[in-house]
């Protein structure tokens, strides 16, 4: 147990499964098509599917990806050995951690095959389960699917909750030429809703949306995408009715800080009080979907802005996320960063670090090591 007295909970901790051996894993159907790790032109591994590089080495939309884009590494061995991990854990404070891919987490929403993304799905989720089951009731799995094609992605969801004990389930903003709202993917929400999982909105590390395609600058498309296309996402999921249709669905926006929440409610609710002919579907404003019971979002340690978010939000709605061992994670000092904060009571740091995260995700209070 953390310095703080209760149980610290991640809502968004990372893997990176890179050292799978896809080829021996992947099914015999597309084993010619199995992705595999190549070294770009600086000598830094990446994602070879497709007859393309994940995330972009370069051009519009270039993706983060080491070496000179990033002042620090973005892993420890931790990413793919779970002993480390329960080590670097404990270093950290942190009780239970609920697990996000990299780079074929981030990257398989935007692939062409569906075919392959299916089957690159079962590989990976498969390969997460085994790494949780160092210790199943500490490392938490998030669901893979090929959400480019929904029919694909409910089957594949139903394995990794009902086979596989996931806890929830990841997809972008957007995939396959969709965005969330489209109604070719109520089956998915619907089979989330009936399974009792939150859909994870996380940004993807493929090609990005129109907005991060205007740069060719890393930086500037981090910035965008960590940040536009969770408001995108906002927007398709409550104004394009989804939560409306699905009214037991939660969802939570991540890794994008919550400082745009506010912000978001207020423009979105401005829009509804003259444009509500255009959303008949709603029946509320959009601000009362996203304060509700059904969304969260996570924040950033040391997030300045995060008092008066929860005063605009509410003391519910967010969670705590370490974004363990990506390149803007601050381990070994996440849990630390939030124990020295002054601005916010211990109560509060109980609901932000353990109690929100333990209702988004369904889970029970870990047990006391």
């Amino acid at each position: 147990m953390s310095a703080l007295g209760f149980p610290v909970v991640d809502a968004d901790g990372h893997v990176q499964e890179l050292n799978i051996d896809w080829a021996a894993r992947i099914a015999p159907a597309v084993r010619d098509r199995a992705p595999r790790v190549v070294p770009d032109n600086r000598g830094f591994p990446r994602l070879l599917a497709e007859g393309k590089l994940w995330p972009k080495p370069e051009g519009r939309g270039t993706g983060q990806a080491g070496g000179p884009r990033s002042r620090r590494p973005a892993e420890t061995t931790g990413m793919h050995d779970p002993v480390r991990r329960l080590q670097d854990m404990d270093l950290e404070g942190i009780d239970l951690a609920v697990l996000f891919g990299t780079s074929v987490f981030l990257s398989l929403p935007f692939f062409d095959d569906a075919e392959l993304a299916a089957a690159t799905a079962r590989v990976y989720n498969d390969w997460l389960a085994e790494y949780c089951a160092a210790d199943p009731m500490r490392l938490k799995g998030v669901a893979l699917v090929p959400i480019q094609d929904p029919p694909a992605a409910v089957e594949e969801l139903r394995h990794a909750v009902r086979d596989l004990g996931f806890v929830a389930v990841g997809t972008p903003a957007h995939s396959g030429g969709r965005n969330l709202d489209d109604p070719a993917l109520d089956p998915f929400f619907a089979e989330a809703e009936r399974l009792g999982v939150p859909v994870c909105v996380h940004v993807g590390a493929g090609r990005p949306a129109a907005a991060a395609d205007r740069f060719t600058n890393a930086y500037m498309v981090h910035v965008v995408t960590h940040a536009f296309e969770q408001m995108i996402a906002a927007l398709c999921v409550v104004s394009g009715g989804v939560l409306e249709r699905h009214p037991s669905l939660r969802v939570a926006f991540l890794e994008a800080g919550a400082g745009w929440v506010p912000y978001w409610i207020e423009r979105l609710d401005e829009h509804y009080e003259y444009m509500q002919p255009c959303v008949p579907w709603l029946t509320r404003e959009p601000g009362a979907y996203m304060r509700s019971a059904q969304c969260y979002y996570s924040f950033e340690p040391d997030e300045r802005t995060l008092p008066w978010v929860l005063g605009m939000l509410g003391e519910e709605r967010v969670v705590f996320a370490s974004d363990y061992n990506h390149s803007d994670c601050k381990f070994p000092n996440t849990v630390r960063a939030m124990v020295e904060r002054d601005d916010l009571s211990l109560a509060q740091k109980r609901k932000l670090m353990c109690d929100n995260a333990l209702r988004l995700y369904g889970l029970a209070v870990p047990a006391a090591r």
